[in-house]
């Protein structure tokens, strides 16, 4: 069994770019560092659950994956994310055949989430399926890999139902949050890819595709107080957090806490880059009647390049 943790930037690519074409680019923009390549894989994915959902209930992400050569399980657990930073841990294991068995998992696994493998099995059933391409590269600098790039092109499949996949995937190796974010600020630097950051997994896309998953909802904004350094710290999550809601959905709560939380940004630090972003906003606040024009403008705001190497640059300065 294989047991990792994750660390992971993931960015959904909103170019009509081919495949080779994203990993051409990415890899220009890369070239101070060494990249070996990895072999190019398909990968089928079913994620199972219970009717009730009983995995997903408890923080548990269950996949069984085809790669062309065999079958392997994996269980995800609940993610952290900030700014589109993903941390997990997953446990893998190799499988037979195309169902899973939950009980080859530790059994501190389930213990930990008051989970009995044995209710649950039988109870397990298909949820939705992903189907994608992947090209990976390894970042190796001065003899040391310190993360793996790959780029994901295919689709989310729910009856019949589907939802492209289009996404780079950083994941750091060895080294440290600070080297990963800046790979990724020399990736978003070329704005023809038109990225954005996205804390979704494609397990959580999958389930609200199925209509199993209510996105989640705005909470209301509080004025906070405390120490300068921890306030610039929880009004930029909450930031972040309800900028990552309205990929979900669209709803003006969340807009409006990402305006003010905004500007309390600008109030703590001088940045003007909130200057910058408080009136786009404002005007998004005021497309009320033009639902597809609105998400049309904030995707483009969270895409330019500026913008992401702004949030990037905060996520540092504020976590690192």
């Amino acid at each position: 069994m294989n047991t990792s943790k994750e660390i992971e930037l993931k960015f959904l690519v909103s170019s009509d770019l081919s495949s080779d074409a994203v990993v051409a680019l990415v890899e220009q923009s890369l070239s101070d560092y060494d990249l070996h390549k990895l072999p190019r894989k398909k990968l089928k994915n079913t994620y199972f659950d219970t009717e009730s959902l009983l995995l997903k209930n408890h923080g548990v992400g269950l996949r069984v994956r085809w790669d062309e050569k065999s079958y392997e399980e994996t269980v995800k657990s609940d993610s952290s994310t900030g700014g589109g930073l993903h941390t997990r841990t997953e446990y893998n294991v190799p499988l037979d055949s195309e169902t899973p068995d939950l009980k080859l998992f530790p059994a501190d696994f389930w213990e930990s989430r008051s989970v009995d493998p044995d209710d649950i099995q039988p109870l397990l059933k298909p949820v939705f399926s992903t189907d994608f391409s992947r090209i990976k590269r390894k970042i190796v600098r001065d003899g040391r890999t310190v993360a793996e790039f790959c780029f994901d092109s295919g689709r989310i499949s729910v009856a019949d139902k589907f939802e492209l996949i289009n996404e780079i995937e950083i994941e750091l190796v060895d080294g440290t949050v600070k080297e990963l974010l800046e790979i990724a600020k020399k990736v978003v630097e070329n704005d023809v890819l038109k990225l954005h950051l996205d804390s979704r997994s494609k397990a959580q896309r999958g389930y609200e595709m199925a209509g199993l998953c209510v996105p989640p909802s705005a909470k209301s904004f509080v004025l906070l107080e405390g120490d300068r350094d921890v306030l610039i710290r929880e009004y930029f999550k909450m930031y972040i957090e309800h900028e990552q809601l309205l990929l979900s959905r669209f709803d003006l709560r969340s807009l409006s806490v990402m305006t003010l939380s905004a500007y309390q940004l600008q109030k703590l630090t001088n940045d003007n880059h909130y200057s910058m972003i408080i009136p786009v906003l404002l005007e998004l606040e005021r497309m009320v009647a033009d639902s597809q024009g609105r998400h049309d403008k904030f995707i483009k705001m969270i895409s330019s390049r500026i913008y992401l190497l702004f949030i990037l640059n905060s996520y540092e300065s504020v976590y690192c």
